[in-house]
């Protein structure tokens, strides 16, 4: 059996950098580190401002009588009618319902029971 070759022969573009070098290709991580972080926290923030709202605006519109009757489908079209005409009227309320009804539906269990209680 042969012994293994530990040198590895590669081109010369795979030449391996200098200390000086890494640290110069590697410059200004810190800045894209923070504004991923910053990113990550605004997204939450949104995300979960609106999920609030949703949440609100789907009590506030179960509180009428008239929009809890039918069974379960009359009401999920009726909700979707309504959510459907408010989105209409801007595109700030368009972007708004969009966020707060995904949010409302990805976290279905969840809501639920905050609409319940």
């Amino acid at each position: 059996m042969r012994p293994m070759n530990k040198n590895m022969n590669l081109p010369a573009e795979y030449a391996v950098l200098s200390e000086e070098e890494m640290t110069y290709t590697q410059g200004g991580s810190d800045i894209g580190g923070f504004a991923t972080t910053a990113a990550t926290v605004v997204g939450a923030v949104v995300l979960g401002a609106s999920y609030i709202w949703g949440i609100s605006a789907s009590k506030d519109w179960l509180n009428k009588k008239s929009n809890r009757e039918g069974n379960l489908f009359t009401v999920l079209g009726r909700a979707a009618d309504a959510v459907g005409e408010d989105m209409s009227k801007s595109a700030a309320n368009f972007v708004r319902d969009a966020v707060s009804s995904t949010m409302v539906v990805a976290l279905a269990p969840l809501s639920a029971v905050l609409l319940i209680l």
